[in-house]
């Protein structure tokens, strides 16, 4: 034990202890502090890709294509599905080039090692690499949710907003609105109405409502008018 303080950034390091291999058949590695399994575990799958790569088939590159368009059509939907599609395909033929380009002990040995060494060590808030890449990925393919300066809601929880809701009134209206209908023309009324003519050659009618639950119906004949007052 040292005396004094040290910071710990995520508890994890004290509920969730990391596994090291110190030595091999009673044989000390010459590694001080031994070697992780996780950096066996991103040294392996480093050297996997290299592989898969570094073969410069086009099934590879389609493959990895597919499998970041379903990842991220879960996330963002078809526009994340197509744009990680197209992402991946490009990653995957520019990773091809590049590893040609290299000797097998670079390709094969340097370059899984840096690797396994880099996402080991890096911790950029606290968590592993690779949970941290995931995230950053998810974040990025994910749609935006802001509009107009202003954060958006979740999808997939209720929300309230406050406003108002301009209702136009039709023949469907609790009461009675001011119009005027010229015939011949059918005229049904949601309540009961008071009718009386007037006017020239007594062709002018007005209607006014007297309540009651009691549905009318007028038949207006050719040139008569039926005025609707309130």
């Amino acid at each position: 034990m040292t005396e004094g303080r040290e910071p710990i950034r995520s508890y994890q390091r004290i509920f969730r202890p990391e596994r090291r291999i110190y030595q091999i058949e009673g044989r000390t590695l010459p590694v001080p502090g031994g070697i992780p399994l996780r950096w066996l575990t991103y040294a392996t799958a480093t050297l996997l890709a290299v592989l898969l790569f570094g073969s410069g088939s086009a099934a590879v590159a389609v493959a990895v294509g597919a499998l970041a368009a379903v990842a991220g059509f879960r996330v963002g939907g078809r526009t994340a599905a197509a744009v990680s599609a197209l992402g991946a395909f490009a990653a995957s033929c520019l990773a091809g080039w590049a590893l040609g380009l290299l000797d097998w002990p670079l390709r094969l040995v340097v370059l899984p090692a840096a690797v396994a060494t880099l996402a080991t060590q890096a911790t950029p808030d606290g968590r592993r690499a690779d949970r941290f890449a995931l995230s950053w990925l998810a974040i990025r393919l994910a749609p935006r949710r802001r509009s107009l300066g202003r954060a958006l809601p979740t999808t997939d929880r209720p929300h309230l907003f406050g406003g108002e809701l301009w209702v136009a009134p039709d023949e469907r209206a609790s009461r009675l609105r001011r119009g005027r209908v010229r015939g011949p023309a059918l005229i049904f009324f949601s309540t009961a109405v008071e009718l009386r003519r007037g006017g020239f050659g007594k062709r002018r009618l007005r209607a006014r409502p007297t309540g009651g639950e009691a549905r009318e119906r007028l038949a207006l004949g050719t040139r008569e008018v039926l005025e609707v007052r309130p």
